[in-house]
């Protein structure tokens, strides 16, 4: 009887430890086991990728918004970067963008753009509204009517108007005066803007303006200007009396006889004679 009763209890042991064992299968071919799947740690894995898909969508700048705002004679294109060759994109959703990648950035952004004009108009006037660092012009594009807004710091409105061509209004009056004192080898052509292609004009009188709209301003205006020479004559001298802070040459510009008087503070004097060519 008590043999009876071991064989019994030892069977029901080894039901018990079998009815806790997981059970494994055995590919008879390869020798491997395949074991149950760790859902938890496949669980883990799916949290973390989902975590960081939502921390990359948080962490991905948008850009500030640029809204621009013309009359009926303008015409305008937005450029990813300081590329401003080809087509260009309409104003709608334009964001301040990183100069070099074209991506938006709220970080030191920028915004690049090019006008046109309707036949017989010219820019009037380009005024923004908003935080950022300089609006630059042609002269710093490269590019005919190319702008550049830097250091984007919030949203913006750029608003711009045009003129009909010589109709402006004579606006010198805004600036500092700039007089020009020559002998009579030299013509001197200044311009409005750094932009050194168009609308010059041959004087003896001009006013410092800003770089990049032109407008009449006492406050980091500038003068932009080109000398000509009679035949036979080349540059002798030139003197600027006035405060300002540098006189930039055909070097720094890129265009022979070219200069460019920076942060004009006050009324100038710019003297300059001809000397035979050597």
């Amino acid at each position: 009887m008590k043999k009876i009763l071991c064989i019994l209890l030892t069977l029901v042991l080894i039901c018990s430890f079998a009815a806790c064992t997981v059970e494994y299968d055995t590919d008879a071919t390869s020798g491997t086991t395949d074991k149950p799947a760790d859902t938890t740690a496949e669980a883990t894995a799916a949290v973390t990728t989902e975590e960081s898909a939502i921390v990359s969508t948080e962490a991905a700048p948008e850009g500030y918004a640029i809204t621009f705002e013309t009359d009926e004679f303008v015409s305008v294109k937005v450029y990813e970067t300081q590329d401003l060759t080809g087509e260009g994109a309409a104003p709608e959703g334009a964001v301040s963008r990183n100069a070099d990648t074209g991506i938006p950035t709220k970080t030191d952004g920028q915004v690049n753009f090019v006008l046109s004009f309707t036949e017989g108009y010219e820019l009037d006037e380009i005024t923004i509204t908003g935080e950022y660092n300089k609006l630059k012009g042609s002269g710093d594009t490269g590019t005919e009517n190319g702008y550049r807004i830097t250091k984007v710091a919030g949203d913006l409105t750029v608003s711009v108007t045009s003129r009909a061509i010589d109709t402006a209004e004579d606006d010198s009056a805004n600036g500092y005066a700039v007089t020009f004192s020559t002998d009579e080898f030299v013509t001197v052509t200044v311009f409005r803007t750094q932009d050194l292609t168009s609308n010059g004009t041959e004087t003896n009188t001009a006013a410092s303006r800003d770089g990049a709209t032109g407008a009449a301003t006492k406050s980091d205006g500038q003068v932009n200007f080109v000398l000509s020479f009679a035949e036979g004559y080349e540059l002798g001298t030139i003197t600027v009396t006035g405060s300002y802070k540098n006189l930039k040459g055909p070097d720094e510009i890129g265009t022979a006889n070219a200069y460019r008087i920076t942060k004009v503070a006050g009324d100038l004097t710019v003297t300059v004679t001809a000397k035979v060519k050597e």
